[in-house]
């Protein structure tokens, strides 16, 4: 998973368990290797996780517009007390029409702003690091909050407050600038 060390964050929406569009092809496992997941959701948050469940959706295209099958998105964050653990690490692809989704926490505060790291990969195309930011978060500051936080809105399963957010991503052709 060499990835990892050119990721950079990406904002993560996680949902419960048991909220419908969860598959049987999410994981959690003690490795970001093992955390691969066949499909195009994953479920890094278990009930008992300190944190507020966040859920995150969206999509990868390229940079006409076109849906990204099969890419490779890696996430990486901070658990809800602000640690890092292998637990909230792990790997997911994008579904037939470019779409993904995963179920963690909003993520603690760890120097700075919270964030979520997230990269993007397939053949053909440019790696994309990025984070996913949080508008709200008071440590942002006024260029981050308008232009690359995402907002995150407030819904009650399973009585249980989950945030959701979407963030897309768009990938460059090699050799483009």
């Amino acid at each position: 998973m060499g990835h990892f060390s050119r990721i950079v964050t990406l904002l993560a929406a996680i949902g419960v368990s048991g909220i419908a569009g969860l598959t049987s092809g999410q994981a959690r496992a003690a490795s970001p290797v093992e955390a691969e997941s066949p499909g195009n959701t994953l479920n890094l948050w278990r009930p008992g996780d300190p944190g507020q469940p966040l859920r995150i959706s969206g999509w990868v295209r390229s940079s006409n517009g076109k849906p990204i099958p099969g890419a490779t998105i890696h996430i990486r964050q901070a658990d809800g007390t602000g640690a890092y653990t292998p637990e909230y690490q792990a790997s997911l692809k994008t579904g037939k029409d470019g779409s993904y989704r995963f179920s963690t926490v909003l993520p603690g505060q760890y120097y700075g702003v919270k964030h979520i790291h997230i990269g993007a990969v397939h053949e053909g195309y440019q790696y994309l690091d990025t984070e996913i930011l949080f508008k709200g978060d008071p440590n942002l500051d006024q260029d981050s909050t308008s232009k690359y936080a995402i907002h995150l809105e407030e819904a009650t399963v399973n009585e249980k407050t989950v945030l959701f957010g979407r963030f897309d991503m768009t990938l460059r052709p090699l050799g483009s600038d």
